[in-house]
């Protein structure tokens, strides 16, 4: 009889961490799934991101065509402009001044550093 009563704690604790590590497996595979979805939410905003700026530009373009006015300065990359406010904001600029010497907005600005910080991350993490 008191080898029954050594076997049940046993069982129990193998049971409960049986449980726990399928607990842990879904939630790893929830997890995957949730990064898998915002991986596509921020390249569908940087789609828009870009379709948006290239819609205004061409805006622009058109009204300062029509209006007989100077064409606005070719505009600048993608790249470029991120790799500026990445260099400035880690000189230490704040995100209103790298804002005004970039000419965007902050919200802006805070969008393009987010976003190279969620794309370092991934990079660390596959590395």
């Amino acid at each position: 009889m008191s080898n029954y009563l050594m076997v049940i704690p046993a069982v129990a604790v193998v049971t409960i961490g049986v449980w726990t590590w399928a607990l842990h497996l879904r939630q790893q595979a929830r997890i995957e799934t949730l990064e898998g979805r915002v991986a596509n939410l921020l390249a569908g905003l940087s789609l828009l991101t870009d379709t948006t700026e290239s819609g205004l530009r061409d805006v622009t373009a058109e009204v300062a065509r029509l209006s007989g006015g100077p064409l606005a300065s070719r505009p600048r990359t993608r790249a470029t402009t991120a790799r500026r406010i990445n260099g400035a904001a880690r000189r230490g600029a704040s995100i209103q001044q790298i804002a005004a010497a970039e000419q965007i907005s902050e919200g802006e600005v805070r969008l393009r550093l987010s976003m190279t910080t969620a794309q370092e991350g991934n990079h660390a993490e596959v590395c």
